[in-house]
């Protein structure tokens, strides 16, 4: 008995050793992290940015011990202030024991508002002045917006960042933080340029110079002002830039500094706009078409008033083009006046709209019980979720030619921009398209030469037929008993599209018919009289 005793007491002696580290394993987790045991510390920053501290440089142990400093400092409280809850937050993963500790950091740019979570979801509010210490250091520049390195849009393209740097921004407690680099651009940026260089900086500088080099020959070496088109001419050439920008250091203001950019700058002629037609009537759409333009991108579009559209533009040949429409939506105004960048150049174009005659009240007496299945608010949002995919997918080619034909040969019931009432439940809508009275055997027709984008059945529409004309022009046809093409096909002006009925919002046999642009209801009647006037003609 006395053996076994003995036998047992020397196997648990054996374990206290495991049992003790195991212990400390655990113990070592659950407690603060501390700098002798801390093998690195990777730091996130509120924008992504990464750091890593591995303690084999003086640089990293320095970083590793301040955080340790910090945190030892700080004070226990019961929760996060509100206002900081939503806030983005620096994460740091300790390295110790093999295992990732994670804190949350939450700093503002107000010392006074520095806390910190620890890996027991245990809060902290930070000493202030150590909170200054880090507000002070490169890894706080994700806070001010300041901070940030101002960036060059050149002739409206994608910034570009600066070649070299040194750049001063106020943090902390009131005090300048200096930063500086070079050479971290890639020089071989190339950008189009129309006529004249465009620059435009996130932050606009003081001072601007301009030095343009073709080889070893030196064009223009100036202040940007004094920059005119003529000093590149409008000869296809690929230039060297660089462009030296200062902000000067003032009372009241956050930043100041100096910047190079470097970048190639390919000069072609400069772009021009051309409106198709000078007036319209509201309801219907202009052809906007811009010449030596080399990227679309390139292009910004303003109108005043506002037209509440983006234009889209289409290559055509050696031009681009663009549909805008007047929406019926839009206040009247008697005229709007286009501004047009590209590449440096800008064009102002004056768009004359006539006001749509006023026409009388049409009324329907629709059963009540067909408005209310096929033509509420919840049915109509429905429809315009279910072929939101249709009008915003466009074809770049111009399938159109000459002039539009109706979709059949009979007459008007309700016409484009007439407001009807539907005398059963005592409602109006503004009608955005035509409607026909037809013979129940009447076939539809392609209005004009397309690709077929959308078939299906839809609550509102009934049986419906999409053609894509191109550049974001597209007829409808509802209420359709019977289609006979497919999406993918191609039609001709005048192909059959199938037969008119009684499907959708519809009181007995008929068709109807829209014409849009990206969405937006315009008027068919001119296309039909005039057919579509572009500057680059067809």
């Amino acid at each position: 008995m006395k053996k076994n005793i003995i036998i047992a007491l020397c196997i648990i002696a054996l374990f206290i050793p495991t049992f003790c580290a195991v212990g400390y394993y655990i113990s070592a987790q659950k407690s603060p992290v501390a700098e002798r045991t801390v093998e690195s510390l990777t730091l996130t920053d509120v924008e992504g940015n990464n750091y890593v501290f591995d303690k084999k440089s003086d640089e990293s142990k320095e970083v590793i011990s301040f955080f340790i400093e910090m945190n030892d400092g700080a004070e226990r409280v019961d929760e996060l202030p509100d206002q900081l809850k939503e806030n983005k937050y620096y994460e740091a993963k300790y390295r110790s024991h093999n295992k990732d500790k994670v804190y949350k950091y939450y700093f503002t740019t107000n010392p006074n508002e520095a806390y910190y979570i620890d890996a027991q979801r245990k809060v902290y509010s930070i000493d202030s002045e150590k909170a200054i210490d880090f507000l002070m250091t490169e890894y706080a520049a994700s806070l001010y917006e300041t901070a940030k390195e101002p960036e060059l849009k050149v002739s409206n393209m994608s910034e570009l960042k600066p070649y070299s740097i040194n750049w001063r921004y106020k943090a902390g407690a009131g005090e300048f933080v200096s930063t500086s680099y070079k050479g971290t651009q890639d020089k071989s940026a190339k950008y189009p340029v129309s006529g004249s260089l465009m620059l435009d900086f996130s932050n606009q500088p003081d001072y601007v110079t301009v030095k343009i080099t073709e080889g070893d020959k030196v064009i223009f070496n100036d202040i940007y002002e004094k920059l005119s088109p003529s000093d590149i001419g409008e000869t296809t050439k690929a230039y060297n830039v660089e462009v030296n920008a200062k902000w000067y250091e003032a009372d009241g203001k956050e930043y100041c500094g100096e910047a190079k950019y470097i970048f190639t700058a390919n000069v072609s002629a400069p772009a021009s706009f051309y409106l198709g037609e000078n007036t319209i009537e509201q309801g219907e759409f202009v052809v906007l078409t811009g010449k030596n333009v080399t990227d679309v991108n390139s292009i910004v579009f303003k109108s005043e008033p506002e037209i509440n559209f983006t234009p889209v533009f289409y290559k055509e040949g050696d031009f681009v083009v663009a549909l805008i429409p007047i929406s019926l939506d839009l206040e009247y105004s008697p005229a709007y006046n286009f501004t047009i960048s590209s590449g440096g150049v800008t064009e102002e174009l004056t768009l004359t709209v006539s006001k749509r005659p006023a026409k009388g009240m049409l009324y329907s007496d629709i059963e009540a019980s067909i408005v209310n299945r096929t033509r509420n608010d919840s049915i109509l949002s429905a429809f315009e979720a279910a072929l939101k995919s249709t009008v915003d997918k466009n074809e770049t080619t111009r399938y159109w030619n000459d002039l539009f034909i109706e979709p059949v040969n009979r007459s008007i019931q309700w016409g484009f921009g007439r407001t009807v009432e539907l005398s059963s439940v005592k409602q109006t809508f503004v009608n955005k398209g035509v409607d026909y009275i037809v013979v129940q055997t009447d076939k539809v027709c392609a209005v004009n030469a397309g690709k077929v984008a959308y078939v299906g059945e839809q609550t509102y529409s009934g049986k419906l037929v999409v053609i894509d004309h191109g550049f974001g022009l597209k007829s409808w046809y509802m209420n359709m008993s019977e289609i006979s093409v497919q999406v993918g096909d191609k039609v001709e002006k005048g192909a059959e599209l199938g037969v008119v009925g009684n499907t959708g919002f519809a009181n007995g046999v008929k068709l109807h018919y829209e014409i849009t642009v990206n969405g937006v209801h315009v008027c068919p009647y001119s296309l039909e009289d005039e057919g579509i006037k572009m500057y680059i003609g067809g």
